[in-house]
């Protein structure tokens, strides 16, 4: 394999990834949304894995035209990628401790009676409210600098714009459940960026 060619098929791994990415937000928009409705239906789970899939081919057919279109000419771009990535890693990471994969999924939320609600305010939610979207927002980055694509580019904006209302949506719906608990929580942390004192809130591993 030459190394044109493999740059060529890292850079088709980097776009199909920031499509499933880019949908993420629009998933939980698709959530939050129809919350109510969504806890009635019978096979909640069952539908909305393939209605994110079907998000995944949609994202990928819009884009797919500019795959292979660098946004500019400055290749060295690439050198920030990782460290967006060792960012991001450590948000999974840690975040992943802190949340239940039932809760990262929607369950907690479409299921509000398997078990008693609890706001996370520690760990990663101690630095921002939201600390797997920035995670994901880091991500993205990191593949869009790394390949230059206008594509990636393009499923990055697209992740921005619809993370504001996911973020909106699933704050009104936190405000609904904890109430003044989330009021106070929103007082002292920030919802996507940190502020530099935060930082020292995050343990160490």
């Amino acid at each position: 394999m030459t190394l044109p060619h493999a740059i060529t098929l890292l850079g088709t791994a980097a776009w199909l990834l920031c499509g499933i990415y880019a949908t993420i937000p629009a998933y939980w928009i698709l959530v939050h949304g129809w919350a109510r409705r969504w806890r009635e239906a019978r096979y909640k789970l069952k539908l909305l894995g393939p209605l994110w899939m079907l998000m995944w081919l949609a994202a990928w057919a819009v884009s797919a035209p500019w795959r292979n279109l660098p946004l500019y000419e400055r290749p060295a771009t690439w050198m920030a990628a990782p460290l967006l990535w060792a960012v991001s890693a450590t948000l999974y990471v840690r975040g992943g401790h802190e949340l239940s994969l039932m809760r990262v999924i929607g369950r907690d939320e479409l299921e509000p009676t398997r078990r008693p609600p609890q706001l996370i305010t520690f760990g990663t939610h101690a630095l921002v409210r939201h600390p797997l979207y920035l995670g994901h927002i880091c991500t993205m980055l990191g593949l869009c600098l790394a390949t230059r694509s206008t594509a990636c580019y393009a499923l990055w904006v697209f992740a921005l714009l619809t993370g504001y209302w996911m973020v909106r949506l699933e704050e009104r719906e936190l405000s609904e459940r904890f109430g003044k608990a989330w009021i106070a929580y929103t007082a002292t942390t920030p919802c996507i960026l940190p502020r530099r004192t935060g930082l020292r809130k995050l343990p160490r591993a």
